[in-house]
């Protein structure tokens, strides 16, 4: 079984939220991921390799685990805009991302939602962005021992044999696998069956499902802040199958997808949906 030392913050990810909104706690008592881009117009480079050595000073012996979402055009302009200005710029992001991380293991989720996205693209945009991808897969898997996740989207979204053919696309053979289901509602059930059949196609792929909001799995198709949802199993390696390394909150739970449902700005901590994803833990 793959082994991961989870690391629970010791400091408050929210401002104040234990003051106003206690109940939310539950929360933060669960290792959550860190995401690292920009957002628009904003330098995501600056000082990123100092925080990290300073934040996995902190942590040791446990390790916090990532999310690299910096991708030129990131969520193609939608409510998660930003990322970086060019190729150029996010190559070096990654270099620095990797200088900080030197000497450990952490798992890192890659780009998420970047390779489906790629479906709905021009061609001369989707190779650009194929290229980039595979190019940035290469630079953190040669600079760091990084267990990195490839994200290909949820199982509402690619069949498995178009999803497999995306990530072979940019994958070499150091990418431990990919991710699913990150930000999104579908259940843990739904999420293991389709990522089994992906790897199928590749018997050396391992994967990672996001847990943090799908207890009640999916709301229809409604993926902006859907009503009445629970978060799902806690992060932890024991996922009953063996190509499954890890569940992972990897969304946090509690943070707005975007201005959809009466959300605020995405990434926005929203203390009410987090009251209810957590009403049902103990």
């Amino acid at each position: 079984m793959f082994n991961y030392p989870f690391w629970v913050n010791d400091f408050d990810r929210v401002k104040d939220h234990r003051i106003t909104h206690p109940e939310v706690a539950k929360i933060f008592e669960q290792p959550v991921a860190f995401w690292y881009g920009a957002k628009k117009n904003k330098n995501a480079t600056k000082n990123l390799d100092k925080s990290l050595k300073r934040l996995l000073k902190r942590t040791l012996p446990g390790l916090p685990y990532f999310v690299l979402y910096n991708l030129p055009n990131r969520d193609l302009g939608h409510y998660s805009k930003g990322g970086a200005s060019d190729a150029t710029e996010y190559l070096l992001f990654l270099q620095e991302f990797c200088k900080g991380i030197k000497n450990h293991k952490p798992i890192i989720i890659y780009e998420p939602d970047a390779l489906p996205h790629t479906t709905l693209m021009n061609t001369k945009d989707s190779d650009f962005r194929i290229n980039l991808i595979k190019e940035g897969l290469e630079t953190i898997t040669e600079e760091s021992d990084a267990y990195v996740y490839v994200d290909i989207g949820h199982s509402n979204w690619l069949d498995p044999k178009d999803a497999a053919e995306l990530i072979t696309r940019v994958s070499n053979d150091r990418v431990r696998g990919f991710s699913v289901n990150v930000s999104n509602y579908r259940s843990t059930k739904e999420s293991m069956e389709w990522a089994l059949k992906i790897c199928e196609y590749n018997d050396n792929w391992n994967f990672v499902i996001d847990t943090s909001r799908n207890g009640n799995g999916p709301h229809g198709n409604d993926w902006c802040n859907p009503p009445g949802r629970l978060v799902g199993e806690f992060p932890t390696c024991d996922t009953g199958e063996d190509k499954c390394d890890a569940f992972l909150w990897i969304k946090i739970p509690g943070e707005s997808d975007g201005k959809g449902n009466g959300g605020p700005r995405a990434g926005k901590f929203w203390p009410e949906m987090a009251k209810e994803l957590v009403k049902d833990i103990n």
